[in-house]
């Protein structure tokens, strides 16, 4: 089929009402395209962070919220990944393997084999690939340190600010 270039002058990006269609009902209708295009272009970014994460610092996030965290909401499982986080930024250590490792202060990594078959592992790796990606709000309000709550606070916390509890968590900085 030929076309002239006229004819291709005439062609813009923006549809033409249909017959019976108002000029509203046709911009609407390119708002909400473009609304799509926008959402998939940010949902390609977040894809494409999360392909560029460090698979070493998800399982050891992942881990520490399984561990923690995992009879906790949503909400409560990404403070813990964050205070991983909020530690690196304030120096505990150059990674959040490193930080997680610390002696005294989570658990041996090394010797914790969860099942990764579980959904509470699935929900864990999301937690911590989220978390790390920077899409998420931190919950913790920057904390430092957390306690259970059914653990009365030692020495350790009552020198500490208190900055947020969170169902069975208690934040601190």
């Amino acid at each position: 089929m030929l076309v002239s270039g006229m004819a291709l002058a005439n062609v813009t990006s923006s549809p033409a009402p249909m017959p019976g269609q108002t000029a509203a009902l046709a911009a609407a209708a390119i708002a909400r395209d473009t609304a799509a295009s926008k959402a998939a272009a940010r949902a390609a970014a977040r894809a494409a962070v999360q392909a560029r994460l460090d698979p070493r610092a998800v399982t050891c996030i992942a881990k520490v919220v399984h561990h923690e965290a995992s009879n906790q909401p949503r909400k409560g499982q990404i403070a813990v990944a964050h205070v991983l986080v909020n530690r690196v930024k304030k120096g505990f250590g150059d990674h959040v393997c490193e930080v997680a490792n610390q002696r005294g202060q989570f658990f041996r990594l090394s010797r914790y084999k969860p099942s990764r078959k579980t959904e509470q592992w699935a929900k864990a790796v999301a937690v911590a690939r989220i978390v790390l990606a920077g899409q998420v709000d931190d919950p913790s309000r920057g904390a430092l340190f957390y306690r259970a709550t059914w653990k009365p606070a030692n020495a350790f916390f009552r020198t500490r600010t208190r900055v947020t509890r969170l169902d069975d968590h208690v934040f601190y900085r």
